[in-house]
């Protein structure tokens, strides 16, 4: 095969683009007259790397990645395997799915997960670890992938956390947000994905923990959520005692209880989970904070305390008829469905709010049996929060959105739920937090049948069991106010996940417990000196 080189960019490129390239390829040391088959990932990495900081012009970046990867096809290079098509995961088909609450996603082959790790540019400042709260090594860990190491990669991941196949299914990918194949007009890296083909083939028997020897301290953990447990898991290595309190008869939090089977299998949760007992940390079930034992007790008791009870009190909307029988709460709707309570649904089902946790009510809504399943939600669809998967997967479920309208009145009929009276809405002036505020157009109201509504618009921390006497201050929003270590205002007492941030991700939670763990850990050593 005859030579190729980065000179013929001259006739792809006008001057100014070639220019650039000539600039780039002196700057990291590569002759643009060089075979291009000595080009290998470091200076790839380098060239898209720079290309993205000087060159402003996203369509001109796009333009000039295309070129080098028609040249790199042309002299034979792997490289060009960098720049493929993201590896499209199986899934069920909607016309079969919706019926049932078997998994989605299926999940990739070994060999899926291989070729999609070797597209990852391993870069040298990369952004996905800057934008994941809890800071993952992806390159490492694709790196190791894309050799076939999985059991490697299985135990780098649980430096971070030991729920990969939880985060997997359900994490929102702020990193695959920042992938730089973003800036070049290419398919991010499936990072989610090739986080749950490491955790769905590892030889887990294979990996042994160790915790550090006992330091004889303890410490107790309010709630088994992702920051509970995350906590719970790093400071059991560290060698201290644990044990967590939980007010549900399951562990795991939301993760366990609300998530629906067909995103997140409750197995799946519970395996992972079940690494807190192989860690010695015991778990109190059933035991509420506030009601079987209360702060000061455990104040006594452990040499630290960690609050973790995450955002599982529903918002209301304060409308009339909000009581009536068929309107519902969306996490206890999810509880009942998940633990079996609710096995069939039927009419017309109305879901309010655009948050996951409304797509989670309205697509098991849907599998349950109901005639029709619609979402309504008071901003534009560009507002909706809910992870974009989600919401196309609704869509193609058959599950209608309405955008910019609201409920203002439950309509019933001997107590029970037949009709929502609504407004449209449009969106004014941004408020507090950026988002433009919703506001209702005078005379647009309107009325739709309803035979079950499902309330979704948002939850706040359970924080009723803290009384003044107890010393944890509150911010102006009901949450726990700590500082930058995670530190509560009273002694020995931290805090994290929705407890503090308000409703947010299990991977901002799994963050927020391992920081505490070690803010906690500082702490207990402090108070051996």
């Amino acid at each position: 095969m005859s030579k190729v080189q980065l000179s013929k960019l001259g006739s792809i490129l006008n001057s100014d683009e070639y220019s650039k390239v000539s600039e780039i390829l002196k700057e990291i040391g590569f002759k643009i007259d060089e075979d291009l088959m000595k080009m290998d990932d470091r200076v790839l990495e380098a060239f898209i790397r720079t290309l993205v900081d000087r060159e402003s012009s996203k369509d001109k970046r796009i333009k000039i990645v295309n070129a080098l990867r028609e040249l790199l096809l042309e002299a034979g290079s792997p490289l060009a395997n960098k720049f493929s098509k993201r590896t499209i995961m199986n899934t069920l088909q909607p016309e079969f799915r919706k019926n049932n609450f078997e998994e989605v996603y299926r999940g990739y082959s070994i060999e899926e997960g291989v070729r999609e790790a070797q597209r990852c540019l391993v870069c040298k400042d990369p952004r996905c670890v800057k934008a994941c709260p809890i800071h993952f090594g992806v390159p490492a860990a694709f790196k190791l992938l894309s050799q076939g190491n999985i059991d490697a990669a299985y135990r780098l991941s649980l430096t971070y956390y030991p729920c990969l196949g939880t985060t997997g299914r359900i994490c929102v990918r702020f990193c695959e947000n920042a992938c730089i194949m973003n800036e070049i007009g290419l398919d991010p890296l499936a990072i989610r994905a090739s986080h749950r083909v490491i955790a769905d083939y590892a030889d887990k028997k294979q990996v042994k923990l160790a915790s550090k020897p006992s330091t004889g301290r303890k410490v107790a953990v309010i709630g088994s959520g992702p920051s509970g447990l995350n906590v719970a898991y790093h400071l059991a290595l560290m060698g201290h005692s644990v044990t967590i309190y939980e007010a549900a008869d399951k562990i795991g939090g939301v993760l366990r209880l609300y998530i629906p089977e067909f995103r997140l299998p409750g197995e799946i949760v519970e395996d992972e989970f079940s690494i807190l007992e192989k860690l010695g940390v015991k778990i109190e079930l059933g035991k509420m904070v506030g009601r079987d034992i209360s702060l000061s007790e455990l104040a006594e008791q452990y040499d630290a305390v960690y609050i973790s009870i995450g955002a599982g009190k529903p918002k209301k909307m304060n409308i009339p008829g909000e009581d009536l029988q068929g309107v519902v709460q969306a996490l206890p709707f999810l509880y009942k469905v998940k633990s079996g309570e609710i096995k069939k649904l039927s009419g017309k089902v109305w879901v309010i709010g655009g948050g996951d946790v409304a797509m989670d009510a309205a697509r098991s809504a849907l599998r349950l049996g109901a005639s029709e399943v619609k979402i309504m939600y008071r901003r534009s669809r560009a507002e909706m929060p809910a992870d974009l998967e989600q919401i196309h997967d609704a869509e193609a479920e058959g599950i209608e959105i309405i955008i910019l309208a609201t409920p203002i009145e439950f309509i019933g009929e001997n107590g029970v739920v037949k009709k929502m009276r609504c407004i449209k809405m449009r969106l004014g002036e941004p408020g507090p937090d950026g988002r433009r505020k919703p506001e209702p157009i005078p005379g647009s109201e309107f009325e739709v049948d309803a035979d079950y509504v499902i309330l979704a618009i948002g939850q706040d921390p359970g924080i009723d069991f803290l009384r003044p006497e107890d010393g944890i201050e509150l911010t102006k929003w009901g949450t726990i106010k700590v500082d930058e270590n995670l530190s509560t205002s009273r002694r020995g007492f931290y805090a994290g996940g929705d407890a503090v941030r308000g409703p947010a991700t299990a991977i901002e939670a799994f963050a927020d417990g391992k920081k505490a763990a070690e803010s906690i850990h500082a702490y207990l050593q402090s108070l051996s000196r």
